[in-house]
């Protein structure tokens, strides 16, 4: 559309800039400044995306009962993308922004401004050709040329990508979209906002939240533009606010195209990452909250929990890990945070999380039991569930008669003191040792894992040490 010869827009144009930069108090503040906003990425700055659904999301998958996602065409534009970001900054909502490459490259700040206030940015090409018309490679270059862009403009990649004009619906576009882990997002709502006269409209302007709104359905996407620069966007602008309440009254949650809320944490997107609520997790059950020791952050979720902390990053734990984990005092147990998400363990029977100070490990037969410290190494060292001593089948526990700790184990234990350090005791030898009375034992503590010297199995302990054969069976040798 148009602009007035001296370079300015309609009036139209200042009066909503003056009724929302009143809102917002100022169009950038100093904190958005600080995040980058008009500077240039910080070095190694990525995003990673979801494995992309293989269908055209005309709707959003129904994570929530209703969701919908906003959309903005054709941008960056300096003049109209402030005006949309506003809004949606104003409403406290986040957007898809799908950017046409060569409009990001000539104003790369409007594009970190998105980025900065949390909205996402889709692919749109490069320079906005019909696809149907072009070749594979041509459609390749698009894509690319236009992923780079934004790359370079925010230090993140795209998750989404839109053709121009929907022709986006093209095996080979969908094909080579998908390859490079974008979803390939349509729309059920057409606006038609790109109709839009060169003056403010108050009667298109209701055609607009009419278009965005009706027919009335449970997962929507909706398309808008806010550029490209030139053309007249005042009235798409004008017409978010009362969209945006429109489904904010009806309880929608606002979306991306594929249903995930907008990750404003590293715990968010973690669960968006694993599916949202339509994850194993299910639905969140608290807000996200710091942790009581005051380093780290959670969400407690239907099926369990995820913990972030600056030196971990975010982690589910859930079932009976999770119980175990909670009965030891979460992260401000002797494990801390955890480091790995719930993993199978290699024998596929049972399953682990690994924590700063050990590990939880869990499967049908013994449950879920802490193992941590030089007891933990040492199990490490045997080959974790698959050495000989199998699962855990307690925490660790204090000894009684010396200063030292212990874990039971399917078929043997390992014990630990800051003189003998930790060593395995297990079957036969096992056995012996725990009908003489283990550590309180008059053999004490063991100094020696189980080995075989002159054709027998052997343990040492501090005050002797125990053989076995299969003739002889477990023998005890006392010192002296």
């Amino acid at each position: 559309m148009t602009q007035r010869s001296d370079g300015t827009t309609a009036n139209g144009t200042s009066q909503l800039s003056h009724r929302l930069r009143l809102a917002v108090t100022g169009s950038l503040s100093a904190a958005a400044l600080a995040l980058g906003v008009l500077q240039a990425p910080s070095a190694g700055a990525t995003n990673s995306c979801p494995e992309p659904i293989r269908a055209v999301l005309d709707t959003t998958p129904a994570t929530y009962a209703n969701t919908v996602a906003l959309t903005f065409d054709d941008g960056p534009s300096p003049q109209w993308t402030p005006e949309v970001l506003d809004v949606l900054r104003a409403r406290g909502v986040k957007a898809t922004f799908f950017l046409i490459g060569r409009n990001v490259a000539d104003h790369p700040e409007m594009a970190r401004r998105i980025v900065a206030e949390g909205h996402l940015i889709g692919n749109h090409t490069y320079t906005h050709p019909d696809l149907t018309q072009v070749p594979p490679s041509v459609e390749e270059s698009q894509m690319d040329r236009t992923t780079q862009a934004i790359g370079d403009a925010t230090g993140v990649r795209p998750c989404f990508f839109r053709g121009p004009y929907g022709t986006h619906n093209g095996a080979s576009v969908q094909s080579l979209a998908w390859e490079r882990d974008m979803n390939v997002a349509g729309w059920s709502l057409d606006t038609r906002d790109w109709e839009a006269p060169a003056s403010p409209s108050t009667a298109f302007q209701d055609r607009i939240v009419q278009r965005a709104t009706a027919p009335r359905s449970s997962h929507p996407i909706v398309l808008m533009h806010d550029g490209p620069p030139g053309n007249y966007r005042y009235n798409t602008a004008a017409a978010l606010d009362r969209i945006i309440s429109y489904y904010a009254d009806r309880g929608y949650v606002f979306t991306d195209p594929a249903g995930q809320t907008f990750a404003s944490s590293a715990i968010q997107k973690r669960y968006n990452q694993l599916g949202g609520p339509a994850s194993f997790l299910g639905a969140p059950v608290t807000d996200e909250l710091p942790t009581p020791d005051g380093y780290g952050a959670f969400t407690h979720y239907q099926n369990g929990s995820i913990y972030w902390s600056p030196a971990t990053g975010p982690h589910f734990v859930r079932g009976g890990i999770r119980d175990t984990w909670a009965a030891l005092g979460w992260e401000k147990s002797a494990l801390a945070y955890p480091t790995t998400d719930e993993r199978p363990t290699p024998n596929a029977y049972g399953a682990f999380n690994h924590f700063q100070n050990g590990s939880i490990y869990w499967s049908p037969g013994t449950g879920a039991h802490e193992v941590r410290g030089a007891i933990h190494d040492r199990w490490a060292e045997l080959g974790y569930e698959q050495s000989s001593l199998g699962f855990p089948t307690t925490n660790e526990i204090p000894t009684s008669a010396v200063y030292g700790a212990y874990n039971r184990f399917q078929d043997g234990s390992i014990y630990w003191s800051p003189g003998t350090g930790a060593h395995e005791v297990r079957g036969a030898i096992h056995d012996r040792w725990a009908e003489l009375g283990y550590e309180q034992s008059s053999l004490g503590l063991p100094v020696s894992g189980e080995y075989s010297a002159n054709g027998v199995q052997r343990s040492d302990f501090q005050n002797g040490y125990i053989t076995w054969t299969p003739e002889s069976g477990a023998v005890v040798h006392e010192s002296g």
